[in-house]
């Protein structure tokens, strides 16, 4: 079932394409597509000036991110989270939201997730063990156990990137073949650094609020992924 925040993007992106294709409803014509303020449309050149992310507003233009996310498949995901008091966890994150392996790092201790055909697996450090999960080993766990929520929106790509753009509010000026993604008002809160040639992929986010900071590497889009041993998985 899809989440509220999927089924929004779904009618957005659904009413861009009608839009775009003419096709809005028999004997009503479709209302124009606002021009454009961040951007010279005078100086636009279809041919040589990229995927067109950059004519879309900021709910559209975060639609067309995550489609293209979506229709990637798999993607690697590095960097840090930083609490408020300076403590860091490292985040290695390689998948989809069908198929994953992160690794999650706090005080050179890993806690190790494994997603593969409908089940989840996880192999705690020291410090996450508990619970009937033991360090250093496999065990399943139920997609709503802590030990695989607590990692929150991180667990893969699209979700962390549909979790952390979710207050976007416009496209920055394009420079070198990329265009920011602001997020929160004015920018305030960071950016999603994304792709004007080919598909609109992101490569960096970065967010700081009072919570912490978060700063992101996207990298191999599409790229097969390469599960561990996990062994005899306790539990399973």
């Amino acid at each position: 079932m899809s989440r509220p925040s999927d089924r929004r993007l779904i009618a957005v992106l659904l009413g861009a394409a009608l839009l775009l294709t003419g096709c809005s409803g028999a004997g009503t014509p479709a209302d124009p597509v606002p021009s454009p303020t961040h951007i010279d449309l005078d100086a636009w050149d279809e041919e040589a000036s990229g995927n067109g992310l950059v004519l879309l507003d900021a709910d559209v233009a975060r639609a067309t991110v995550l489609s293209a996310v979506r229709e990637a498949g798999t993607a690697t995901m590095t960097g840090t989270y930083t609490n408020g008091a300076g403590r860091v966890l490292a985040v290695e994150v390689r998948g989809s939201s069908e198929q994953t392996v992160a690794a999650f790092t706090v005080g050179g201790a890993t806690t190790t997730v494994v997603v593969a055909d409908g089940q989840a697996y996880v192999n705690p450090s020291a410090t996450t063990a508990g619970d009937g999960l033991e360090a250093g080993v496999f065990a399943c766990v139920a997609t709503d156990d802590a030990a695989l929520t607590r990692w929150g929106a991180l667990l893969h790509p699209l979700q962390t990137i549909a979790e952390y753009s979710a207050d976007a509010s416009k496209l920055a000026a394009p420079s070198d073949g990329t265009v920011d993604l602001v997020l929160g008002v004015d920018g305030t809160l960071g950016a999603l650094r994304v792709s004007t040639e080919g598909a609109a992929l992101p490569s960096t986010l970065t967010r700081a609020d009072a919570a912490g900071a978060l700063q992101l590497e996207f990298s191999g889009w599409g790229e097969d992924i390469e599960l561990p041993d996990l062994g005899a998985p306790v539990g399973c």
